[in-house]
């Protein structure tokens, strides 16, 4: 049941994503905060978008396995926990790389959409 809930996630959690990028105040930050690789096709930027949602899924599903938890609600409260780090990493952003905060809080919004989605799906079908 683990790899439906993990495909289920994944497929899930990209989509999320995408709405949330496409809300049009969004995007515009995003658009003025970010510089885009030159060269990078949308198609490979997009496949590593559903890349990252995977490993976080198979992430989610190994903890909740490994800890015997069952159900959405667990799935939720490790998904919660789990967005500590993207909020580590954006934060050493902020502070060393000069990255935009409002760009930064945009990212860490995905991210615990992300979290929260795959934790609850994942678990579900644990």
């Amino acid at each position: 049941m683990f790899v439906w809930g993990i495909i289920i996630a994944t497929v899930v959690s990209f989509v999320a994503s995408a709405v949330l990028y496409a809300i049009p105040p969004v995007s515009a930050v995003v658009t003025r905060a970010s510089t885009p690789r030159p060269g990078m096709p949308v198609s490979v930027q997009m496949l590593s978008v559903v890349v990252r949602s995977l490993v976080a899924s198979c992430l989610v599903a190994g903890l909740m396995l490994a800890a015997d938890w069952h159900g959405a609600l667990p799935g939720i409260g490790l998904g919660l926990a789990l967005a500590t780090l993207p909020l580590i990493l954006l934060m050493g952003g902020v502070v060393h790389e000069n990255t935009a905060l409002p760009a930064a809080g945009i990212h860490l919004l995905d991210w615990i959409l992300k979290l929260v989605l795959i934790g609850a799906i994942v678990g579900f079908f644990a």
